[in-house]
């Protein structure tokens, strides 16, 4: 395997990691409370976390697909 192929493997790893876990704190907080309101004032801040989240979406797609010509 070459350098980049491996850091992209790891790259996806911790983003899954990442995201589950921001998931699973999000969902314990349902079960706790019954319901979670996220709001966010700031909208440079609410713009940066959409684009990240949009980035690691096209990113996780591009390397799937990448993965899918090799077989």
């Amino acid at each position: 395997m070459r350098i980049r192929e491996k850091l992209q493997i790891y790259t996806l790893a911790l983003l899954s990691v990442a995201m589950a876990a921001f998931l699973l704190v999000h969902f314990t907080l349902i079960w706790v409370y019954g319901k979670f309101y996220i709001y966010e004032s700031n909208h440079l801040v609410l713009f940066l976390e959409t684009t990240m989240m949009i980035s690691i979406l096209c990113f996780s797609i591009c390397c799937l697909g990448e993965q899918l010509r090799k077989r």
